[in-house]
């Protein structure tokens, strides 16, 4: 079982750790359907087994002898918070590829002198010094011993299949933590001080030590892949986007491959323009070609389109493949809010020029205005059952989606309402005029008193009507993003499903 826990992007270092628990739960999994944003199905138990709320409480007490119940009695049982506050429940994502990659067979060990805490202590120093001598060597030694050590059949055991009564606390049990924790640390720090005389040869003797664990055991692979992602060099581009494409990889390595993309972008690098269309393709082909995506890795996906902001190749314009690839998410109902606001934000982020013919920003508007109505909708019918998930969805409103029309700041020229003048502007606009009162009206009530909760309540409710209004009474003439490219449906039926396609989803 993996069990995936985004609401935010960025979880700190203790991250790394995270991974390899995930793959440990994933081992454990003997069956089950579809992946990191969420929480464990609810256990459904019955009203007479566990009362949930007033009337179900009193359904449930025993009719013999007629004992009346109190409303104070009832008010004493309260609805159990673990099922009130959560914002989504967990979820299980199975991945074959993982699956075959966690027998042992597969694990193949790699030799090296093992270091002592002083050689630990001296790298850290090393990275936490600008004007330290940096010893190479030194360095080659502390990372060759942690990659050895994530490859030690010892440590891998303890995880994968732990000797009964094993203690948790045994060197074993700790190993794979410990060596992932050693060569995140200086990494961590040398960012933090900007010490990059210590990166340029810190990051190439984890690379060369690394990447021949990206074809190893399922618990190097995914640790080694972390470590490398967190350095969101330019310099390991390429490395990325090969896990990506290697259609024998498991998808818990190109996930956090994809997440030492976005890391490239925001560690501040600048590509160059055909780098960036090259890493916004690789994943817009692995959105096409792979099946099944679980949704946290279709959500990091995004997240590079957002970072790279190219929707096109200049030799295939036409086809605009990367923002045919977010649409399709933004405009799939059945898609996860979480992956369909972030697609929203990468479109408003792409540089579309004139070489698109056509190119149907309404059409994105659109869709991004009935995100944005969906979610006040859910805000506000749901805010009084559960705080902390409207909390979440308006952070989806107010962030991604509301940024899709209006930009992220300090990226130039970013935003719908930036991008295009003429009908299409005065469009987008109108739309985007529409959506800020749902937004507004959002945070106003999550910022009210228990007394104004209905009456903000119905006032958000307006605004999502007046957002549907417009869009069912205008919706945009075409349904195609390009010329001769898939066609999405940008209409919700009664019940809020999703309008069917007229032609293949995915034709290119």
């Amino acid at each position: 079982m993996l069990t995936l826990l985004l609401p935010t992007r960025k979880w700190g270092p203790s991250r790394a750790w995270h991974g390899m628990v995930w793959c440990l739960n994933l081992l454990l999994l003997s069956a089950g359907p579809a992946l990191a944003q969420t929480r464990p199905p609810a256990k459904k138990e019955s009203a007479a087994a566990k009362p949930s709320s007033a009337k179900a409480a009193a359904a449930a007490k025993p009719a013999a002898g007629n004992t009346a119940v109190a409303p104070d009695a009832l008010a004493a049982n309260p609805a159990d918070p673990s099922q009130t506050r959560k914002i989504a429940p967990n979820e299980v994502f199975r991945d074959e590829k993982a699956v075959e990659l966690s027998d042992l067979s597969k694990l193949k060990t790699v030799p090296a002198r093992a270091v002592t805490p002083t050689e630990i202590l001296e790298l850290k120093g090393h990275a936490g010094g600008v004007n330290a001598n940096i010893d190479k060597e030194l360095i080659k030694r502390v990372v060759d011993a942690m990659a050895a050590k994530l490859t030690d059949r010892a440590n891998v055991q303890a995880l994968v299949d732990p000797p009964e009564g094993m203690n948790p606390n045994s060197p074993a049990f700790r190993g794979i933590q410990e060596a992932t924790t050693t060569l995140l640390e200086p990494l961590f720090l040398a960012k933090s001080i900007k010490n990059q005389a210590f990166l340029t040869v810190y990051y190439r003797a984890l690379r060369d030590a690394l990447s021949p664990l990206l074809k190893n055991h399922l618990i190097p692979r995914v640790q080694a892949m972390i470590i490398l992602g967190e350095c969101g060099t330019p310099d390991f581009l390429p490395l990325y986007q090969a896990q990506i494409k290697d259609p024998n990889q498991t998808l818990w390595v190109k996930l956090w491959a994809l997440e030492g993309m976005v890391n490239v972008i925001q560690e501040g690098s600048r590509l160059a323009a055909q780098d960036q269309i090259a890493a916004a393709k690789t994943v817009a082909d692995f959105l096409d070609n792979e099946v099944d995506i679980p949704w946290p890795v279709q959500l990091r996906a995004m997240e590079v389109l957002s970072a790279m902001r190219q929707g096109f190749e200049p030799n295939r314009p036409q086809k605009a493949d990367m923002a045919n690839a977010a649409m399709t998410l933004l405009a799939d109902a059945k898609t996860k809010v979480e992956v369909r606001s972030e697609a929203a934000r990468a479109l408003g982020q792409m540089q579309i020029t004139s070489q698109v013919p056509k190119y149907n920003f309404p059409l994105i508007a659109h869709a991004a205005g009935q995100l944005a109505a969906e979610l006040g909708k859910r805000i506000g019918t749901g805010f009084t059952s559960n705080q902390d998930k409207a909390k979440y969805l308006t952070a989806l409103l107010i962030g991604p989606v509301f940024q899709a029309f209006d930009g992220v700041p300090g990226a130039r020229d970013s935003g719908l309402v930036h991008a295009t003048a003429g009908e299409s502007g005065a469009y987008i606009q109108n739309v985007f005029d529409l959506v800020k009162p749902v937004a507004r009206a959002t945070v106003d009530l999550l910022s009210s008193g228990a007394r104004q909760v209905p009456e903000r309540q119905k006032d958000l409710a307006a605004r999502v009507a007046a957002l549907n209004a417009f869009l069912d009474q205008n919706p945009p003439p075409d349904r195609h993003l390009v010329q001769n490219g898939p066609e999405y449906p940008v209409a919700l039926l009664p019940g809020g499903t999703a309008a069917p396609l007229a032609g293949p989803r995915n034709a290119r």
